[in-house]
């Protein structure tokens, strides 16, 4: 066991532990005992780290933490005086003794101190040749690959490797207590293309950065890739994809999904599922669909489909807590990627053929589904809430799928052109869509100021708190004593099912989680030691901040918004005013450009834009068209959502928010 006082970050777990050790080594240097050996010398730079976090321990008053904090701050001189004493000659002696957790703080100590004379060129460069860990670590220290720029370009040249060091930096997703790395200045945009295109020509080039070179966008800052690196790449990845496939050297995991439009249903909804061959099986009842009327044959989509949650949030969307365990292994860490797990993929394919079964459906009953979609948004709309929306143009049955995208694509952002001259003008003008700017779907806003809650980014206390309670299968506060063999989902899981949960029952390092839930007020104690959940609609907001990270503020009622409010006055959410959330806005732009995320199907660049599709295939065109279809009537429906919610707000509140522009459409409604 590592056996010296080590700083990951203030959030670990590990810093009560850290603290207990760090305490007796400085009692140990104030009686006069100064370290003289290395590992030594850098455990107190790991000391100086936790008290420069004001990490402390419960059991100490103010003033032994500041009795002890003072002792600290004198041990920078005893750092700097021990690195300044090593010979030129004996530092690659002095590093390879290190302990491997503490290799890394050795450049940050140069760096830090800017003790650069104390190594010299050749030295540094046969450390980092020797093993690629090196070298990154050398990298995350601005001041030293500068001051040595040249040994250190020399090496990322002549090292395949150094392209994965490249990748981390400007294409993958970095933890937020990942190292950023720097290069030299002299490393020229020619020499990173250099350094890639070298990658892509070794024996074995890692598929996983393979994938992140797809990713990469140009950046003069950064890395710009020619259009002739970009074609070998993916000339690459899909040989490497092949080769992969072709020698069966992996397990392969395989579900089916059938969908049934049947008259002779005896329910609206059947969904039954084969864990033998993990096939599901929907079964629709056209009798029930016949029975609909316009509102609830596009609502359908919404509810019937599953498209959206209870609160108009939308399930299509990648949701992080669905990725499962081996997912997290493999799934693409690209910056600039859409997390796209295999439930995203199921769920985006069944919408798919849903919509299409549908439309077939419609079709024999003297109906389509654009026909549906133009009435709701130019008729019901109109006549349910006052909203003037301009005629949609939907292509003709007989022209081709290729047609049909390119007619249906750019309503998606006019449609939604057209609801922000409303939201900012309360009316619709042909001349203001006309003299107006354009709008993408992901820009579309609100009749809100705060139509929705999301969580705010790197808030971690919050994180915590979300993931105490809803963290996964077997999770640290869901195991124990008596109920570890009934393998509750999470600490909300077993608290809605148990009565005798009790405090002391839970292991000491446990109690911290506890107690953080308790000094919350999420969950309470009884006399009895007893723990419960203190307010369920409470813990109903939260669950959908866990599965969602966005709340849809004005469909829940007095008490959750209070709570929500108290929520964002923390600085735990944030509020926002589109018309779609951050993961519907994401979502939207995964399908429809590279402008954020670099391995979407970029469909509004190829059918929009006046540029070639991908494919010169009808089934590929008509599976396009669909998707567009699908996203043209989620927008809708969000715009239904918004006009409804505006109506409630003024018929309960009046309303707190967006007065002039909703006291305005309450005279219309």
């Amino acid at each position: 066991m590592f056996s010296y006082v080590q700083f990951f970050s203030k959030d670990d777990l590990s810093v009560g532990y850290n603290l207990t050790m760090a305490e007796k080594r400085i009692k140990e240097i104030s009686e006069g005992n100064k370290p003289t050996e290395i590992d030594r010398v850098v455990e107190l730079w790991h000391i100086r780290r936790l008290f420069k976090e004001n990490c402390r321990l419960q059991q100490w008053t103010d003033e032994e933490f500041n009795q002890l904090k003072a002792k600290v701050d004198g041990f920078d001189n005893i750092i700097a005086q021990f690195f300044n004493q090593i010979k030129p000659d004996d530092i690659r002696k002095e590093y390879e003794s290190l302990q491997w957790g503490y290799k890394k703080n050795f450049w940050e100590i140069i760096d830090s101190f800017k003790l650069y004379n104390i190594i010299g060129k050749e030295i540094l460069k046969e450390i980092v040749a020797d093993n690629p860990s090196n070298l990154h670590d050398v990298l995350s220290c601005k001041g030293l690959v500068e001051k040595f720029k040249g040994t250190i370009r020399d090496v990322l040249l002549n090292d395949n490797k150094s392209a994965e060091l490249l990748l981390e930096e400007y294409t993958k997703k970095r933890d937020q207590h990942e190292s950023q790395l720097f290069f030299p200045s002299n490393l020229t945009i020619a020499d990173k293309e250099q350094i890639i295109d070298n990658y892509l020509d070794c024996d074995e080039p890692n598929i996983n950065y393979v994938k992140l070179i797809l990713q990469v966008k140009n950046s003069y800052d950064g890395i710009k890739l020619s259009p002739q690196t970009r074609l070998k790449v993916e000339k690459l990845a899909s040989k490497i994809n092949d080769d992969f496939w072709k020698n069966n050297s992996g397990a392969a995991f395989h579900w089916s999904t059938d969908i049934y439009f049947t008259d002779k249903a005896e329910q609206a909804l059947d969904v039954s599922f084969d864990d033998t061959c993990n096939n599901i099986k929907y079964t629709y009842s056209v009798k029930y669909i016949e029975g609909c009327n316009n509102i609830q044959r596009i609502g359908n989509c919404a509810s019937y489909f599953g498209w959206l949650n209870e609160h108009w949030l939308l399930n299509l969307v990648n949701k992080p807590r669905e990725t499962n365990t081996i997912e997290q292994i493999l799934i693409d860490t690209g910056r600039f990627s859409y997390q796209t797990n295999s439930l995203f993929q199921q769920k985006n394919w069944l919408a798919l053929y849903q919509l299409h079964g549908y439309n077939n459906v419609l079709k024999k009953l003297n109906s389509s589904f654009e026909t549906e979609l133009k009435q709701f948004y130019e008729i019901y709309l109109k006549d349910e809430f006052g909203y003037p929306g301009l005629a949609i143009s939907f292509p003709r049955e007989d022209y081709s799928a290729l047609e049909k995208c390119r007619i249906l694509c750019p309503e998606l952002d006019n449609v939604v052109k057209q609801y922000n001259v409303f939201v900012e003008n309360d009316d619709i003008d042909n001349d203001l869509i006309r003299l107006s700017s354009p709008v993408k779907v992901e820009d579309g806003k609100s009749l809100f100021t705060n139509k929705y809650y999301e969580l705010e980014d790197g808030n971690n206390e919050l994180c915590f708190i979300l993931w105490d309670l809803f963290g996964a299968s077997n999770s640290l506060l869901s195991y124990v004593e008596p109920f570890k063999e009934k393998n509750y989902h999470s600490l909300v899981d077993l608290l809605q099912n148990e009565d005798k949960v009790l405090y002391n029952n839970y292991q000491d390092f446990q109690k911290p989680n506890i107690d953080r839930l308790i000094d919350k007020s999420i969950i309470s104690i009884d006399d009895d030691g007893s723990l419960h959940i203190t307010n369920d609609k409470r813990i109903g907001v939260l669950k959908e901040l866990w599965e969602y990270g966005v709340c849809s503020y004005w469909h829940y009622d007095e008490p959750e918004q209070q709570y929500l409010d108290e929520l964002c006055a923390k600085g735990w959410v944030t509020k926002d005013g589109h018309l779609l959330s951050k993961p519907e806005r994401d979502y939207f732009s995964y399908y429809l450009d590279n402008s954020k995320f670099t391995n979407g199907p970029a469909l509004r660049n190829h059918y929009a834009h006046g540029s070639n599709p991908p494919a010169d295939d009808e089934n590929t065109h008509m599976e396009v068209y669909l998707v567009f279809l699908r996203l043209l009537t989620i927008i809708i429906i969000k715009i239904y959502d918004d006009l409804w919610l505006a109506r409630k707000a003024i018929a309960i509140n009046g309303t707190k928010k967006r007065e002039k522009t909703l006291a305005t459409r309450n005279e219309k409604m």
